[in-house]
């Protein structure tokens, strides 16, 4: 595995010459982001991909501590209110279980802060653009492999070293069961269905969880594969194949959510890009939309996917549990209720199946305004991502629609906040830089790139030190 991780991150050779420069000292370690996003399989073969983020962030965050002049994005102070507002939550908590439950949630949340936070705090010279984009696309690549065995091996589970030291009082949870206990897939039967809905999980615990992270690194697989170096021409033409491959496991999830987010991302990088007058990137992305519904033709996705709607009624359910999370929230409008609680009507939880909805019930109408207004802050500081970095502005434009259907506290927050903070340190960087500095970070193939023709405006101001426009 060490060398398809190498073989993934290792820098080209303008980024060599970046990373061989001697050190001030300062410069943050790559090593605990490939700690994830390299070794995610390893962590979940042990039975802790729930807890990979949390695990690599404990460096992360001794790093810097330990570091001067640590900097945060501007109105970060947002997200710092909304994590205070979250921690004062805990007082409506009513169970150990609830508390537990609070602990993990709130790692998760903490996690993805300090990944934003250290990632806008390396330099180019230790984390140069093309290797944190490969760390992320290796991670993109675990998940499809994860989605094609669930297709190939439905039933497939394991049991873990964790699951075996676990206490039977805690194991025996169906929740912690579902984190501990690999499956490759939910087969799911729902009456009057003749053949069961085979749909792919692995590496997570749930086909939704697989859905959203593959929406949320879809942008940064098609960035790999549109831009870098030709010493990575191999490496772009495996993500070019591995692109169309993937739909194979994406249809098999028969997952809206995830279709509906793919949709909005890649549509709206492709109007940004007409609208720079990048015509020939906005041509790639049209042809990939094209291909995407072609298959879904050929694969009768559409026909499937009405079978699931008709027989299994998630719509209803969904807004039955998304109108009694809101009546009991007005009910403790403040603090919520600190942790999702029993439906009174449905065998599912009030407070889930959507970030939104979560934070709102769990934390509180403050919370859920101070969530909303720092997924903006991201939307808005990320709109004017130069040249091919704009497919990074996606995932937070994504997550906004998201956030409505998908639960995003794992580590899909952590992939947004990733998306965030490598354009808002580009951004840094070349302030810091100065006007008349010629660094680059990755430089793109001229076939690649295309003159920014309204370079007057902001929207499509390439800031020096980043990327050819």
């Amino acid at each position: 595995m060490s060398d398809i991780v190498t073989s993934f991150v290792r820098p080209g050779d303008e980024d060599g010459d970046q990373a061989s420069r001697p050190s001030a000292g300062l410069d943050l370690p790559v090593w605990p982001l490939t700690l994830l996003f390299g070794f995610f399989p390893i962590f979940w073969v042990l039975g802790l991909g729930a807890f990979a983020a949390m695990i690599a962030a404990v460096p992360m965050l001794a790093l810097l501590v330990l570091r001067p002049n640590t900097r945060v994005p501007a109105g970060f102070g947002v997200w710092l209110l909304f994590l205070a507002w979250m921690l004062t939550a805990v007082t409506q908590l009513d169970s150990a279980g609830r508390v537990i439950g609070f602990v993990f949630r709130f790692g998760n949340y903490l996690s993805a802060t300090i990944f934003l936070v250290y990632i806008y705090n390396c330099s180019r010279r230790s984390l140069p653009f093309s290797r944190i984009v490969g760390l992320v696309v290796l991670f993109w690549f675990w998940v499809v492999l994860g989605g094609f065995l669930g297709v190939l091996f439905p039933h497939g589970n394991f049991t873990t070293p964790v699951e075996l030291v676990m206490p039977q009082a805690i194991g025996s949870n169906d929740y912690v069961a579902d984190l501990i206990h690999p499956k490759f897939a939910q087969v799911q039967q729902p009456w009057g269905v003749a053949e069961p809905f085979v749909r792919p999980s692995a590496p997570f615990p749930y086909t939704n969880s697989w859905g959203s992270h593959l929406a949320l690194l879809t942008p940064f697989a098609l960035l790999y594969a549109t831009t870098g170096t030709a010493d990575r021409r191999w490496k772009r033409w495996a993500v070019v194949v591995l692109l169309p491959a993937s739909l194979i496991p994406a249809f098999a999830t028969l997952n809206r959510g995830m279709f509906l987010a793919v949709g909005i991302g890649v549509c709206y990088v492709a109007l940004r890009f007409g609208a720079r007058g990048q015509v020939r990137w906005m041509a790639g992305v049209v042809m990939a939309i094209l291909v995407g519904l072609v298959a879904a033709y050929m694969a009768n996705v559409e026909d499937v996917l009405s079978s699931r709607t008709e027989h299994s009624g998630t719509n209803d359910s969904r807004l039955a549990i998304y109108e009694e999370a809101f009546t009991r929230t007005l009910e403790s409008p403040l603090l919520g209720y600190g942790a999702p609680r029993p439906s009174e009507t449905l065998d599912i939880p009030a407070g889930t199946h959507g970030q939104f909805w979560n934070v709102m019930f769990s934390f509180g109408f403050p919370a859920l305004l101070l969530f909303c207004l720092w997924m903006a802050v991201l939307v808005r500081h990320t709109h004017s991502a130069p040249g091919p970095m704009l497919w990074l502005h996606a995932p937070p434009v994504m997550t906004s629609c998201m956030m409505f259907y998908y639960g995003l506290d794992d580590t899909e927050l952590v992939v947004v906040f990733v998306a965030a903070a490598i354009v808002l340190r580009e951004f840094r960087e070349s302030a810091r830089a100065g006007p008349e500095s010629g660094q680059r970070s990755w430089r793109t193939p001229d076939r690649l790139s295309q003159p920014v023709k309204a370079a007057n405006r902001p929207d499509s101001a390439m800031p020096r030190g980043t990327l050819n426009p």
